[in-house]
This record gives structure tokens, C-alpha cells and sequence, in this order.
């Protein structure tokens, strides 16, 4: 008989969260565990999960006490083996109501650091990150930044986690490289820059816009991927400034196909956990200047990421002007991530075996 394992998220939307347990699932052992979903309201992104059969579940989240008293009915009626809450407010409610109901195993996941804030201010979350410590068996971080910032006592007995992909999937395509260049008119010498992420002030598309101004005059072209709430602002920018070097694409189904079509994946954060998307950039061969707040977890060690700090524009400018990579490169780089550790049939093995021994496997986090 399989183990059911709860996924718990407040919404299923195109976050980046939502694509690590999306990968969990599908790439899980179907006939050890049964997946299945808790959110609190529905979400835009449901249906790449439902046409995977997984059973969505809904609470809504109105008050602290109720909410806990209907999950621990919830959890009590269903009898889940396995309860793998990942990081949002409401995650000590989820922990301690599964454990009330008497679930062995429960999962408090981090996707996230604010490494944006001062270090000083780090114990001052403690006590609001104590619960999630308090009533999980595991902890998982798709980072050692991740697991530091939120689980500030037992971030050494935690897991780090990485968030795997299908390296298959996103490996360079010359086709799709030649067909997307060919549909926007971006002539062969155009170096294309991309971003790919919400519009967010996390995400940092402002300093995009800033390099794109200041090399307007380049034979280059900014593409930016994603929607959110900073999208309006982005598009009253760049008409404003007359940056006819930028495409805001907002959502897309083919990311894979635009990284291919790219030369340079620009990632300035002002924060993340990890950076998924820059791991997906690795796999088609792309080089990475990423932001030195984005963890080192991030750098495939394929001698094409590199950690610039905000403030050094000139340093930036620097490496745009000989990151970009020929299309032989692109194939030999591609080829060479399928051993990495992000390769998500790995990272489900992992996952799958803690879930049944949570203490076999006990890293060595520095």
C-alpha cells in the first residue's frame, strides 16, 4: 500500500515554489506514494496538476484557531503518512495541526532568504521561525542560506534540498534558438540578454532597464519574461525612455525555447533562496551574471555563473561585453549539467527516502 504525502501551499500559481513540488510529483515513485494538494483559495496554475490526477484539497484561511481546528479535522479524517508544508505564513498552523492529528512525518520546507536585510536583524525573526522548528521532523532548504534564515536553531540537522529539474527538457535546442530569432526579427550578431521571473521588486527588472539604457546604442536586445505586479511600471519605463532594445514578454509557455534563442541570462534578485531559473539557464548552456545575493547553490560549476554585487554597474557592463557563448559551446555546456546534483530523478530518490527515514540522512551543512 502507498504512503499519501500532502503538499500544503496556500495557492497554486506560475511561482517558482509550485515548480519544485510540481517536479516532486511527477517525477515521484507513483507506486510508493500517492500525491496530493492543500491550498487555502484556488490558483491560475491548477490544471498542469489535475491532468497529473493529484487531488486538490482546499481550507480557506479566515482565523488562526479555526483554520487549525479544520486542518486537524482534515488531517485526522484522512490519515495522510506524510505532511510537506513549504514556506508561507501559515506554515506553524499546518505543522502543528498535523502533529496534533498525529502525523509522524512532517516536512517545513524554505524556499527563500532575505539576505536583503542586515544580518542584525536575522534573530530578531526568531521567535516568528521557532514554530516552524517546533512542530516539524524534517527540514528541508534548497539552500544552507535557505535553511539559516528560516530555521535559526536547527538549521544543522536540516536537509538541503536542491531544486531539481528535468535537465532533459531544458537542454539548448538550436531549432527553437534559430525559429524564435527568426519570428522577432533578432539578427545572428544580436546578443540577447534575458531575465526570466516575476515582476517584483525581489526580482530586480529595474536594474535591467537600467543596463539597458545606458547600452542602447549596442547591437543587443533585453527580453524580459514574467508578469506581476511591477509589469505596468516596467512598460510605462521603457516607453517613456524610448528603450526599443527591451521586449516585456509577460507570461510564456516556451520558456525552455527562449533560453535557447538567448546568449546571457541577467539575474540581479535583491534576495532568493536559491534561483531556479538561473539553475534552468545553466542547463541550455547559458551564462549566468547573477546578483552575490543569490546563493552559491545556484552555480552549476560549469565556469559560466558569475556573482557580481549590485552597486558595481561598471563590473556588469564589463562581463556583458564578452559573456556571450558560440552555439558549439552551448551544446558541450548542455551536455555536461546531466551529471549535476539538480537533476531532479536524483533529487525525488532523495526526497522520497527521507520522507520514510528523516534521521538516515543527516547532511553536513557548514
Amino acid at each position: 500500500m502507498s504512503k499519501r504525502v500532502l503538499h500544503v501551499y496556500p495557492q497554486l500559481n506560475c511561482g517558482g515554489t509550485e515548480m519544485v513540488f510540481y517536479n516532486l510529483i511527477k517525477y515521484g515513485d507513483r507506486d510508493i506514494h500517492t500525491y496530493e494538494i492543500l491550498t487555502q483559495r484556488p490558483g491560475e496554475n491548477e490544471t498542469p496538476f489535475t491532468d497529473m490526477d493529484i487531488q486538490l484539497h482546499c481550507i480557506p484561511f479566515e482565523a488562526a484557531a479555526d483554520y487549525h481546528s479544520r486542518l486537524v479535522d482534515f488531517f485526522r479524517k484522512e490519515r495522510f503518512d506524510v505532511v510537506h508544508a513549504h514556506m508561507h505564513t501559515e506554515l506553524p498552523i499546518v505543522l502543528r495541526a498535523a502533529k496534533d492529528a498525529g502525523i509522524e512525518c512532517r516536512v517545513a520546507h524554505s524556499h527563500n532568504a532575505r539576505v536583503d536585510l542586515p544580518r542584525w536583524v536575522w534573530p530578531l525573526f526568531y521567535h516568528r521561525h521557532h514554530p516552524y522548528e517546533k512542530y516539524a521532523t524534517a527540514l528541508f532548504g534548497c539552500s544552507a542560506l535557505a535553511l539559516r534564515w528560516l530555521f535559526p536553531g536547527r538549521w544543522r540537522t536540516g536537509h538541503v534540498i536542491h531544486n531539481g529539474i528535468d535537465l532533459d527538457k531544458f537542454s539548448f535546442d538550436p531549432v527553437a534558438r534559430e525559429q524564435l530569432r527568426e519570428r522577432y526579427n533578432i539578427a545572428p550578431s544580436t546578443t540577447v540578454f534575458i531575465n526570466v521571473g516575476r515582476c517584483t521588486k525581489q526580482k530586480n527588472q529595474s536594474f535591467i532597464l537600467d543596463l539597458a539604457a545606458e547600452r542602447l546604442g549596442n547591437d543587443e536586445l533585453y527580453i524580459i519574461i514574467g508578469d506581476g505586479p511591477l509589469m505596468s511600471e516596467l512598460t510605462a519605463r521603457k516607453e517613456h525612455s524610448g528603450l526599443d532594445n527591451v521586449l516585456l514578454l509577460g507570461k510564456q509557455d516556451d520558456v525552455t525555447r527562449w533560453l535557447s534563442a538567448a546568449d546571457v541570462f541577467l539575474f540581479p534578485s535583491v534576495y532568493e533562496g536559491l534561483g531556479i531559473v538561473a539553475v534552468e539557464a545553466q542547463a541550455t548552456g547559458l551564462p549566468v551574471l547573477a546578483s552575490d545575493t543569490i546563493p552559491p547553490e545556484a552555480d552549476m560549476a560549469l565556469g559560466t555563473f558569475h556573482r557580481l554585487t549590485i552597486k558595481d554597474k561598471t563590473a556588469w557592463h564589463k562581463l556583458m561585453d564578452n559573456a556571450k557563448d558560440t552555439a558549439n559551446d552551448r551544446h558541450n555546456l548542455s551536455t555536461a549539467v546531466l551529471s549535476s546534483p539538480y537533476n531532479i530523478k536524483n533529487v525525488t530518490k532523495t526526497v522520497e527516502s527521507l520522507y520514510s527515514s528523516p534521521d538516515e540522512l543527516i547532511p553536513q551543512v557548514e
